[in-house]
C-alpha cells in the first residue's frame, strides 16, 4: 500500500501537477512529509509483514484442525475475556505510561516510573485471576446463554487455563510502553509473531491429543516468551543508569495509574464491545462466531500493515508534538489521518469486490469448507468498510491522549458499543449475521465521528 502511494506522488510532482498555487502548497508538505514517515516505518514493515505471514500460518493451522466447529466458538468467545482482562489492562498502561512519561524521556525517567507500574499490575492481576478463577462458570453462562453443556463446560476450562496468559500480556504492555518511550519499538512488532509461532507449533503437534486446548497452550507459552523477551530488552537498556529516583513511590504510583484509570475504563469498554459481538453471534448458527473471528482476521491484515505501525512509532512523537506547540500537533495528526484514509479506501475497493476469492485462497483447507468459506467472505465483504474508521479512530485516539484527554475515547467507545448493540437487535432477526456485520461497521463509524467532533471542539478552543 506504501509502496504504490509513493510511486505517485514522489517527491510531490503528481500533486503540483493538478494542483496549483496555494492547494499545491497545501497538501504537498503533509503528503511529503507523511511519505517521509513511512520511509521511516520500512523496518518496522518488514516486522509486520513477518508477523502477517506467520499470522497467516496460524489461521490456517488452526483452519485446517478446527474450521467452523464449536469447540473453536468457545475458544474465540473466552479469548474474548483474555482481551479483557489481559491484553486491554496492558494496551491500557502502555498508553497511559507514554502520554506520561514520554516528554521526559530517558532511561532514568523510565525506570523511575516503570517500578511501581509493576508493583501496582502485581497487586492488581492477584484481583484478577482470583476473579476469574471464582466466578469463570457465571461469567460464561451469563455472557453465552446459548452454549450448550459441553460448550460451557469446555468454557470454563479454556478460561482458567488462560488465567496464566491473562497476567503475561498485561505486564507486556506496560513494558511495551516503557520501551516505546526508549525508541525500542521491534520488540512489539515481534510479539504477534512469536504468539504465532508457538500456536502453530502447539496445534501441529498436539491437536489429535488435546484438541482445542492445544490452541490455548500455544497461547499462554506465546504469551510467556514476549513478557520475557520485553522484560529482557528493558533491562538491558536501563541496568546501566544509575540515577536515584527523585520520585517517591506513592507519586510514582498515582502519576501512572491515575491517567491510566479512565484508559481501563475505555479498554473494558472496548473489550465489551468484542463480547457483545461474539455474544449476538452465538444466537447464530453454530460456527458463526468462528466465521466473524476469521473475518476479522482479513479486516485486520492491511490495519497492522500500514496503521499500526505508523500510529505505534508516532506516538511518543505526537505526545511531544502536542506538548510543544498545538499546531504541529494538528499537523501531525492530519498527516496520519490523510495517509491511512487514503490508503484504507484503496484496500476496501479490492477486498469488497473480491471477498469470497480471498477467503477461499487463504482458509479453505482441511475441515474449513467451500460453505465456511462462503459464509465467511458474506461477512468480510461488509466488515471491510469498518477499515477507514479503525484507522482513523487509532489516529484521533492518539491525538487525545496526547492532549491528556482520557474522556472522548471513553465517549467514542460508549457509542460505537450503543450502535453496535442497538443495530444488531434490529438487523439480526432479518438479516443474520450480515445485520451483525453492518452493525459493527456503523458502531465504528459512529466511534470516529464522536472521537473527531469532540477532539476538534478541544482543538477549536485550546
Amino acid at each position: 500500500m506504501s509502496f504504490s502511494l509513493r510511486s505517485s506522488a514522489w517527491p510531490g510532482r503528481t500533486v503540483q501537477t493538478f494542483l496549483g498555487g496555494r492547494g499545491a502548497a497545501f497538501w504537498r508538505q503533509p503528503l511529503s512529509e507523511a511519505l517521509g514517515s513511512v520511509r521511516v516505518l520500512s523496518g518496522y514493515s518488514l516486522l509486520t509483514g513477518i508477523g502477517l505471514l506467520l499470522g497467516f500460518a496460524r489461521e490456517l493451522t488452526v483452519a485446517s484442525a478446527y474450521g467452523l466447529s464449536p469447540q473453536l466458538d468457545v475458544f474465540v468467545a473466552i479469548m474474548s475475556l483474555q482481551l479483557l482482562f489481559g491484553t486491554q489492562v496492558g494496551n491500557a498502561l502502555e498508553t497511559a505510561f507514554i502520554s506520561r512519561v514520554a516528554t521526559a524521556g530517558g532511561s532514568s525517567a523510565v525506570s523511575r516510573a516503570v517500578k511501581p507500574a509493576l508493583c501496582g499490575l502485581l497487586l492488581i492481576n492477584v484481583g484478577i485471576v482470583a476473579f476469574l478463577l471464582a466466578s469463570a462458570g457465571l461469567l460464561v453462562n451469563s455472557i453465552f446463554p446459548r452454549f450448550d453443556a459441553a460448550q460451557a463446560t469446555l468454557g470454563v476450562r479454556t478460561l482458567h487455563l488462560l488465567t496464566v496468559p491473562i497476567v503475561f500480556a498485561s505486564t507486556a504492555g506496560l513494558l511495551r510502553g516503557a520501551l516505546s518511550v526508549l525508541g525500542a519499538f521491534a520488540p512489539g512488532f515481534l510479539a504477534g509473531s512469536i504468539i504465532s509461532v508457538c500456536s502453530i507449533l502447539s496445534v501441529s503437534f498436539l491437536s489429535e491429543r488435546l484438541g482445542i486446548d492445544a490452541l490455548t497452550l500455544g497461547v499462554a507459552v506465546g504469551n510467556i516468551l514476549v513478557m520475557l523477551l520485553f522484560a529482557a530488552q528493558l533491562f538491558r537498556l536501563t541496568v546501566s543508569d544509575s540515577v536515584e529516583s527523585s520520585t517517591s513511590w506513592r507519586d510514582g504510583w498515582f502519576v501512572l495509574w491515575g491517567a491510566a484509570g479512565t484508559i481501563i475504563l475505555g479498554e473494558l469498554i472496548y473489550s465489551a464491545v468484542a463480547l457483545t459481538e461474539r455474544s449476538m453471534a452465538s444466537w447464530l448458527p453454530a460456527g458463526s462466531i468462528a466465521g466473524f473471528f476469521y473475518a476479522s482476521t482479513i479486516v485486520s491484515v492491511p490495519l497492522s500493515l500500514l496503521a499500526i505501525p505508523l500510529t505505534t512509532m508516532m506516538f511518543p512523537r505526537m505526545v511531544k508534538a502536542f506538548g510543544q506547540d498545538r499546531a504541529t500537533g494538528r499537523a501531525l495528526l492530519k498527516q496520519q489521518g490523510l495517509l491511512l484514509c487514503a490508503a484504507s479506501l484503496a484496500v476496501v475497493a479490492v477486498v469488497a469486490l473480491f471477498a469470497e476469492s480471498i477467503v477461499e485462497l487463504v482458509l479453505t483447507r482441511g475441515r474449513f469448507s467451500q460453505e465456511h468459506a462462503r459464509f465467511t467472505a458474506s461477512i468480510v465483504s461488509i466488515t471491510i468498510w469498518a477499515l477507514p474508521f479503525m484507522s482513523l479512530g487509532r489516529v484521533l485516539r492518539n491525538s487525545c491522549y496526547a492532549l491528556g484527554d482520557y474522556r472522548t475515547p471513553v465517549a467514542g467507545l460508549a457509542m460505537q458499543w450503543l450502535g453496535l448493540v442497538g443495530l444488531g437487535a434490529v438487523l439480526m432477526p432479518r438479516f443474520g449475521a450480515q445485520g451483525l456485520a453492518f452493525a459493527i461497521v456503523a458502531g465504528e463509524a459512529l466511534m470516529s465521528v464522536v472521537m473527531g467532533s469532540r477532539l476538534a471542539m478541544h482543538l477549536r478552543s485550546a
